[in-house]
C-alpha cells in the first residue's frame, strides 16, 4: 500500500515536469549543456519529493525549445547570448524572490545573496567613502575617477546654467508640476538644445544631463544661497535655511549613493531598451524617468509622506497600519522581493537618518523608528529604501515631492550607465513572449 501511495504521489508530481533527460532530448541538447542553462539562471529545475532527481517544467522547456529550435532548416544557437536579450518566458516562480529571468550580463553592478555591489565596491564601502560624482563616474567608465575627474563633473554640476530655451519650455510646464514631471520635461528640450551645439562624446552629454537635471526642480534656491559644489551642494540650495555644511553635503551624498544603481529595475529596463534602438542618452532618460510616473515603480515615496503626514495630524501608527491591512496592501516602503532578509540600502540610509536626527531634531526619525517597529511586528516586513529615502530628505529639510525627485536624479547616474553599456555592444532588445490566446482560426 506504501508502494502504491508513493507511486500516486510520484506520478502526480511529475505531471507537468521532465527528467533531466527528457528535457535534454525534447531540446535536442547534452545533459552538461541543459544543466548550464540552469546555472546561468536560463532555466529552473525542481527537487522532487522522493529521490534526488531534479525536474523540470514542461512549459518551461517548450518556451526554451523556441529559442534553441531548428528554424526553417537551420540549427538554431544553444542559446541567445546574454547581450541579444532575448527573454524566455516564465511561470512565476514558487520560490521566495523576484519572479523572472535572467536576460542579460552587465558589469554595472550586482546583488548575489542579498549583497549590492557597484562596479565589484560593495554598497555599504559607496556610501560611507564616496561623493556622488565618484560614483557617476565609476558607473560610466568601471574604474575608479582620478582627483581631477571628480573636480571636473563637481565644477560642470556646480556651475551648470540653463539654456533659454529650456528654461522657457520648463515655464511652460509651469512652477506647481510634481518634481518628476519637470525631470522628464527637461530632457525633450534639453535634446533639441544640444542637436544646434557643437558634436560631443556620450560621455560628456552624460555630464551635461546630470548637471542640468536638479536645475529643473519647481522650487528655485533661495535669494544669496547659491549652494556648495557638486551635486549635493547644488540640491542644498533649494532647501530653506540650508549653508550646505559639510554634513549636510555628506548625508545627501550618501543618499544618492544608494539611489544610484540597482541593476535591472523596471527604469532601467526601459532606458537599455531605447538605448538598443540607437536613441541617444537624452530619450533613454526620459524613458527610465516616464516609468517612475507609475505607481508601483516610482510613487512609494509619495505614499510613504502621506502615511507621514497622515500621522503627523494625530493619527496613531496602529491605526494607519490597519487601513493597508484592511484594503490588502502593503505599508508603504516595507518589502523587497529582491531582499527577503532586508534592504541593505534601507540599514545604510537610517544610519544616515539618525545621524541627521542628531542636528535637525528626532520627531521624525522617531516615528519612522516606531512604524518600522510596528510592520515588523505585525507584517514581518523590513524597510527598504523607498521609506528611509523618504525619511532623510524630509530631515534634510527638502519639500514634500522631492524623495522621490532625488530619488531620480541619483538614479540617473545609473540609468546613464546602463545605456553607455548598451550602445558598447549593442544589439536590439526584442523580447518573446508565450501566446495564451485562442488557437489559431480563420477569418471567413
Amino acid at each position: 500500500m506504501a508502494i502504491r501511495d508513493s507511486e500516486r504521489a510520484g506520478n502526480s508530481e511529475r505531471a507537468g515536469m521532465m527528467t533531466a533527460n527528457e528535457a535534454a532530448d525534447q531540446l535536442g541538447v547534452k545533459l552538461g549543456t541543459l544543466y548550464a542553462y540552469v546555472s546561468r539562471g536560463w532555466l529552473k529545475s525542481y527537487r522532487r519529493k522522493v529521490g534526488r532527481q531534479a525536474l523540470y517544467r514542461r512549459a518551461d522547456i517548450e518556451a526554451l525549445r523556441g529559442v534553441v529550435s531548428t528554424e526553417r532548416g537551420r540549427r538554431g544557437r544553444s542559446l541567445p547570448a546574454a547581450s541579444t536579450w532575448v527573454t524566455v518566458a516564465q511561470p512565476k516562480s514558487i520560490d521566495d524572490g523576484a519572479p523572472g529571468v535572467i536576460v542579460a550580463e552587465s558589469a554595472v553592478s550586482s546583488i548575489n545573496e542579498g549583497k549590492l555591489a557597484y562596479r565589484g565596491y560593495p554598497i555599504e564601502e559607496i556610501v560611507a567613502h564616496a561623493s556622488f560624482e565618484e560614483v557617476c563616474l565609476l558607473l560610466w567608465s568601471g574604474d575608479r575617477p582620478v582627483a581631477e575627474e571628480i573636480a571636473a563633473l563637481r565644477a560642470e554640476i556646480h556651475g551648470a546654467q540653463m539654456p533659454p530655451s529650456v528654461a522657457e519650455a520648463l515655464a511652460a510646464v509651469g512652477d506647481d508640476a510634481p518634481p518628476l514631471l519637470r525631470l522628464a520635461a527637461l530632457m525633450p528640450s534639453l535634446a533639441a538644445w544640444d542637436r544646434r551645439q557643437p558634436p560631443r562624446t556620450r560621455i560628456d552629454r552624460a555630464k551635461l544631463i546630470i548637471s542640468q537635471l536638479p536645475l529643473a526642480l519647481a522650487q528655485p534656491p533661495a535669494p544669496g544661497m547659491p549652494g556648495g559644489p557638486g551635486m549635493a551642494g547644488r540640491l542644498l540650495g533649494w532647501v530653506p535655511g540650508s549653508t550646505a555644511s559639510d554634513w549636510e553635503v555628506e548625508a545627501l551624498n550618501r543618499v544618492l549613493n544608494a539611489c544610484a544603481e540597482h541593476e535591472l529595475n523596471a527604469s532601467t529596463f526601459a532606458a537599455r531598451v531605447v538605448a538598443s534602438t540607437g536613441a541617444d542618452l537624452f530619450a533613454s532618460v526620459l524613458s527610465a524617468l516616464c516609468s517612475l510616473s507609475g505607481p508601483i515603480h516610482g510613487g512609494a515615496c509619495d505614499r510613504i509622506e502621506a502615511m507621514f503626514a497622515e500621522l503627523e495630524s494625530g493619527a496613531r501608527v496602529d491605526e494607519c497600519l490597519a487601513v493597508f491591512t484592511r484594503d490588502h496592501r502593503l505599508p508603504p516602503g516595507f518589502g523587497h522581493a529582491i531582499y527577503p532578509d532586508g534592504d541593505p540600502r534601507a540599514a545604510l540610509l537610517r544610519q544616515v537618518a539618525q545621524s541627521i536626527a542628531k542636528r535637525r531634531g528626532r520627531r521624525l526619525f522617531e516615528t519612522a523608528f516606531r512604524v518600522e517597529g510596528a510592520v515588523s511586528k505585525r507584517e514581518r516586513l523590513r524597510p527598504n529604501l523607498d521609506f528611509y529615502l523618504t525619511v532623510c530628505v524630509r530631515m534634510l529639510g527638502f519639500p514634500r515631492a522631492m524623495p522621490a525627485a532625488i530619488f531620480a536624479i541619483g538614479r540617473a547616474s545609473g540609468w546613464i550607465a546602463h545605456a553607455l553599456e548598451q550602445y558598447s555592444d549593442n544589439r536590439l532588445i526584442r523580447p518573446r513572449m508565450r501566446y495564451r490566446g485562442a488557437p489559431l482560426r480563420h477569418w471567413e
